[in-house]
């Protein structure tokens, strides 16, 4: 009986405080993703998350303790999604530049897939604080990581510094997508990826020592 009554204090609505502190955050979450989106970082604030979240002041710093780490975790979120499907890509096998085509793809399609999440990761996301650009480095890191895998499947010159030259493909592979996806950029995602994979051959083929 005591194990029933005390069962029942811990449960509201047959939801744990646990369970029911998940629900806010994902909720926050999820407003903040359509509002900076939507209207933008900068014109994005806590009241109007909590607004459009229905979830009471109070409860915004259980969860984060600024707009800022509101970002970051909204950001994480996405790169580390980005990050599994691009090491599935990869894992697929083939040749090297099978498996960088197929990487660009799941890039390509993150901005496409759902606009949202590519906005606030290429566009959005800029305009945070330290918080988020610390996450955002992270997950450029983590690309660039698994690109580096794909220089590292050839030959190689040794003299090449293959983390420096990952990290400028992701950098530049990044700023095409970033153009593409704030409209700079008009043209389709096939060449986008085409182009992409051209310029990720051209650092591939100079670290290879190839004449």
């Amino acid at each position: 009986m005591k194990a029933e009554r005390s069962t029942k204090m811990r449960t509201y609505g047959g939801l744990t405080a646990e369970e029911r502190r998940s629900a806010r955050r994902r909720r926050i979450m999820d407003s903040a993703l359509e509002l900076f989106a939507t209207q933008g970082y900068p014109h994005t604030s806590i009241r109007s998350v909590l607004r459009h979240s229905g979830v009471q002041e109070r409860y915004f710093t259980e969860s984060f303790p600024s707009l800022d780490a509101l970002m970051a975790a909204v950001l994480r979120e996405i790169q580390e999604d980005e990050a599994v499907r691009c090491r599935r890509a990869l894992d697929e096998g083939g040749t090297r530049r099978e498996r960088a085509r197929r990487m660009l793809d799941v890039l390509t399609h993150a901005v496409i897939d759902d606009p949202r999440k590519g906005r606030v990761k290429l566009i959005e996301s800029l305009s945070a604080g330290p918080l988020a650009a610390r996450e955002r480095r992270r997950g450029l890191r983590h690309i660039a990581s698994q690109v580096e895998s794909l220089l590292l499947a050839d030959r190689h010159d040794p003299r090449i510094d293959t983390t420096a030259m990952a990290m400028a493909v992701v950098g530049g592979v990044n700023q095409i997508l970033l153009n593409w996806a704030d409209g700079i950029l008009h043209t389709s995602r096939e060449d986008v990826v085409q182009q992409s994979l051209y310029f990720f051959e051209a650092i591939a083929e100079f670290g290879s020592g190839a004449s």
